[in-house]
């Protein structure tokens, strides 16, 4: 053998171990389930950012042709392909954001115990707050033009709906706060379906908990109280999303379940995605959103504190499976970044926006990703090579 080729040979293998090491600390945090890693290919642009100097990290909207990034009092406005445009300091701590209109948004304040005020408030595309309305509400629906809301009164949750002005237009009783399990009674959530609001909710304060599910019409008629199942399990806050003619329910827990129903509370399926590792203490955050007959979901994997985020294939009952689920697992400087959350998506045609937090020691870890909408992309490697931005060097918005 030469001494030429036997040089090639060392250069080759040591390339070979090099790429196999650097694969090791993606394996050791446990990797994701991804089937595949191929990248399609995006606009010209960033592809990821981290924002620091504050974390709007909680909503993702698009007003036009812009990008809002909303929470943590704080709203940064990008173009599409992620270069900040400006930025404001809201009086609120935006904690969901839905379009209202072309020019328009609603939001709600995230609130915590003992104050507990969760505002409902109105922005335009400016940042200009339009109206508010203070109390505690737990979450809304835009919807015909209207707003509904449901709000934490004393003993019992109201519907609240209002108008685009946010006059309070009808509001009715829905529950007692006590029917609901004691450490979720400040997380109901509802949907609005063709003028009916519907309302899930887990009941009980000892095993075996219920699932719920309630439909009123809008002058307050109650239509359907269904229990849903029974459980042994410890579960915790409860979605709802339509899909297509029946409801997807997602719902905290050792697992992750999404849970379709018909109109009628009638279980047609399920698909559970349970935490990759065992640790003793398992509990997995969800939400989703569905767009286009397609579901994604999205959340925390609380028993090694990682964001996840993934699709569920078109259900149908003989396959509700997982088309995948990835995990985020952030290495910058040399140093994993531990405890990341997503908190929202926002899919837009040919791309798929992501926004959540990795605890970082600095900046403040909120993100956002820009992917395609099938997530064939692993998203932690974008946020390892992803660009810093802080407050203090983009221009405020002007109003």
């Amino acid at each position: 053998m030469s001494i030429r080729l036997a040089v090639l040979i060392i250069l080759v293998m040591a390339a070979i171990l090099t790429i196999s090491v650097m694969r090791v600390p993606q394996a050791e945090h446990g990797g994701s389930s991804l089937t595949s890693s191929s990248s399609k290919e995006l606009s010209f642009g960033r592809e990821a950012i981290f924002i620091g100097d504050g974390a709007p990290a909680y909503a993702l909207l698009k007003i036009k042709d812009r990008i809002y990034a909303l929470g943590g009092g704080v709203a940064v406005i990008f173009s599409e392909d992620l270069s900040p445009l400006c930025y404001a300091k809201l009086k609120y701590n935006i904690w969901k954001a839905e379009n209202y209109d072309e020019d328009r948004f609603v939001s709600m304040q995230k609130w915590y115990p003992p104050t507990r005020v969760g505002s409902i408030a109105m922005f335009d595309s400016k940042l200009n707050l339009i109206w508010s309305v203070d109390g505690n509400f737990t979450d809304f629906r835009v919807a015909n033009n209207k707003i509904y809301a449901i709000e934490l009164k004393g003993d019992y949750y109201y519907l609240d709906i209002f108008d685009g002005n946010g006059n309070l237009i009808g509001s009715f009783r829905v529950l007692d706060a006590k029917e609901v399990t004691e450490w979720i009674r400040d997380s109901l959530t509802m949907e609005e379906v063709n003028d009916k609001i519907y309302v899930p909710y887990i009941s009980g304060d000892s095993k075996p908990y219920k699932l719920m599910l309630l439909s009123f019409d809008e002058q307050g008629n109650l239509e359907l109280e269904k229990e849903i199942y029974e459980t042994e399990e410890d579960v915790g806050r409860t979605y709802i999303y339509s899909y297509r003619d029946s409801f997807l329910l997602t719902i905290e827990g050792p697992a992750c379940r999404y849970i379709y129903v018909d109109r009628n509370g009638s279980i047609l399926m399920e698909s559970i995605w349970e935490p990759l590792f065992e640790t003793g203490f398992r509990n997995c955050w969800t939400r989703a959103k569905v767009v286009n007959n397609r579901v994604y979901v999205f959340g925390h994997d609380e028993c090694i504190f990682a964001g996840l985020i993934g699709i569920i294939e078109t259900p149908t009952p003989d396959s509700p499976s997982f088309k995948y689920i990835q995990e985020i697992f952030v290495k910058r400087d040399s140093t994993w970044q531990d405890n990341s959350i997503i908190y929202d998506i926002l899919p837009d045609g040919d791309e798929l926006y992501v926004i959540g937090l990795v605890q970082m020691n600095l900046p403040s870890g909120a993100f956002i990703v820009r992917v395609d909408p099938d997530i064939d992309t692993e998203i932690s490697p974008l946020l390892e090579r992803a660009d810093v931005i802080y407050l203090e060097d983009i221009p405020p918005c002007k109003s």
